[in-house]
């Protein structure tokens, strides 16, 4: 899809749980302007929808604009199929939230909603480290692990609404790990940056060891002074998430994989292994034929995303 880039004016939307993060976005231009308001997650969310109105109509009367074309949404949860409901967004203590209706209602303004994992792919697809790509697959390596699978310029959101949620991979183990999901054993107990602490502690426990703080960063620094145990369980992180994403690539065989996240920050002293342990489990055919490469955008991303997302929503129709 390409998107038509006619001095459109569109807000892209991203919903955290800390924090909202609103963008006017003009397509030919980009961000006119960037604020956040905190996500109020009192009484279980109830006063987030009116909150993000108030907070779009505040600031499109400060800009002396009645209206804009659109609103992109990324929700970090689930949406229905019909792209109406926020199925479930844990963060937000939301269920079954008609999010789109009740925006559209308020404001008057067509509204798309989606995954904000989806939104961030399409954000570094449309603006970011995937530029001119159509096709890839992309990780973020924060407290959990989340993704998006993009083919062919569209979002693979699946029938459940689950496509790409890559971070509930099970893992085989002699471990037990609880998953927030309620599963054990899932990918992002292992691979996210929690998981990754938690690897190093257990690490540091079975040989009656400690250090004063178990963090990343910590982790990754203790690695290039080639600390053994740090090495260990940067070895066994990336051997476990290159077999997952190399299954991943075996099955949707996409040009690039872009990875963003806290843990991104650690550059080629993480991308470097993983690529070598991708490249280790792919389909011969794959091997050497894809990039790995960090996330551009950052926080940008999703509202950047969710953006595209409409646009091409309302070409679509």
């Amino acid at each position: 899809m390409t998107v038509n880039n006619q001095m459109t004016k569109i807000i892209g939307v991203d919903i955290g749980g800390t924090s909202i993060k609103f963008a006017l976005i003009d397509t030919s231009r980009g961000i006119e302007r960037k604020w956040l308001i905190p996500t109020n997650i009192s009484e279980k969310g109830i006063y987030i929808s009116d909150e993000i109105c108030s907070s779009i109509c505040e600031t499109l009367g400060e800009k002396g604009l009645t209206k804009v074309a659109g609103i992109g949404i990324g929700v970090p949860g689930s949406i229905s199929s019909d792209g109406k409901t926020v199925v479930r967004a844990v963060n937000l203590d939301w269920k079954e939230v008609p999010l789109k209706n009740i925006i559209e209602n308020k404001l008057g303004i067509d509204v798309c909603l989606l995954n904000d994992a989806n939104a961030a792919a399409l954000g570094e697809m449309w603006k970011g480290a995937a530029q001119g790509k159509r096709n890839l697959l992309f990780v973020t390596l924060g407290t959990g692990v989340g993704g998006g699978i993009v083919l062919n310029g569209e979002v693979l959101n699946g029938c459940h609404s689950a496509g790409g949620e890559i971070g509930h991979i099970p893992v085989r183990s002699d471990e037990n790990r609880l998953c927030g999901c309620g599963g054990r054993n899932c990918l992002e107990t292992f691979a996210s940056a929690n998981g990754l602490s938690l690897s190093m502690r257990k690490k540091l426990e079975e040989v009656n060891e400690m250090w004063s703080e178990i963090t990343p960063p910590i982790i990754f620094e203790q690695a290039a002074k080639k600390d053994g145990l740090a090495l260990q369980v940067l070895d066994d992180f990336t051997e476990l998430l290159g077999q997952a994403l190399a299954g991943i690539m075996n099955t949707i065989d996409v040009e690039e994989i872009i990875v963003g996240g806290g843990l991104s920050e650690a550059g080629s002293d993480l991308l470097a292994p993983l690529t070598e342990k991708i490249d280790c489990y792919v389909f011969p055919q794959i091997k050497h034929q894809f990039s790995v490469k960090k996330a551009l955008l950052g926080n940008e991303a999703g509202i950047y995303g969710a953006a595209y997302a409409y646009l091409s929503m309302k070409q679509l129709n």
